[in-house]
């Protein structure tokens, strides 16, 4: 089976994010990217790097915008 077949691309919402193993994949992309870099001394907190904040506001990403 092909390694981007849709059957292993699932994608789920998970508390009001996307989850699953497209919203990993996503995330580890944009981290190769470097629009996000984790924090120092912090394995699960991320920052938005300068990078991120320009790329998500030419996507057209209010990535300030807060709410559901």
């Amino acid at each position: 089976m092909d390694e981007l077949s849709p059957k292993i691309l699932k994608a789920k919402s998970c508390y009001g994010h996307l989850g699953g193993t497209l919203g990993n994949r996503l995330f580890q992309r944009m981290q190769e990217l470097g629009w996000f870099e984790r924090e120092e001394d912090k394995a699960t907190v991320y920052r938005l790097t300068e990078t991120g904040k320009q790329e998500f506001s030419r996507l057209g990403v209010d990535f300030m915008k807060r709410g559901r």
